[in-house]
């Protein structure tokens, strides 16, 4: 109803993208609305904010001794190239796995700092911090007997495959046989 009487039936909308408002603004807004200046639905058409849900949880914001900016969360960490890493895991060895402080300083996650490390201690190697993903697939073994074996896991791979279709093939089959009410009416499918 607000919304209808701020800004008519274009202001009932719902808009595309979620509206942003500035830092000094939403302090204003706050600071009128907690000294009682103005009355709620002047503070909103005079800040022109949208509903005064968003009023109330920059007063809960400021109320905490937090200002009422929304923070960005990351989504996705950043690339990091292979020599950042080593960077990263000597830092955390020399400062005595500090993770939460490796994860400030070089702008990453906890979880990827520690994960880094455990790598590099489990296998006293820098390579094991190199990006293997879809890497492996498609090698073929050193040695006769290893590709031997891989060879025989395909074939049974394939084997299997080729027994399911079959498997498949005979029961539609099956079931296509059930509608069938005379043994030999012309429609009845062949095995």
């Amino acid at each position: 109803m607000q919304q209808y009487l701020t800004g008519g039936l274009a202001n009932l909308e719902r808009p595309v993208h979620n509206r942003r408002y500035p830092k000094k603004l939403k302090l204003r807004a706050v600071r009128d609305y907690r000294n009682h200046r103005l009355p709620t639905k002047e503070i909103l058409l005079k800040y022109d904010i949208r509903g005064l849900s968003q009023l109330r949880n920059w007063v809960i914001l400021y109320n905490n001794g937090k200002e009422p900016v929304r923070k960005r969360v990351r989504k996705m960490g950043r690339k990091v190239s292979y020599d950042e890493k080593i960077e990263i895991v000597k830092w955390v060895l020399k400062h005595n796995h500090d993770y939460k402080q490796a994860a400030q300083k070089f702008d990453i996650t906890y979880s990827r700092a520690y994960a880094w490390t455990q790598k590099y201690e489990q296998a006293n190697d820098w390579t094991a911090l190199k990006d293997r993903r879809g890497k492996t697939r498609g090698r073929q073994p050193a040695d006769r007997e290893k590709q031997l074996l891989k060879e025989i896991r395909d074939l049974k791979a394939k084997l299997r495959e080729r027994e399911v279709q079959i498997a498949f093939s005979k029961k539609l089959i099956e079931i296509s046989n059930r509608e069938v009410k005379r043994p030999n009416d012309i429609k009845r499918f062949k095995k």
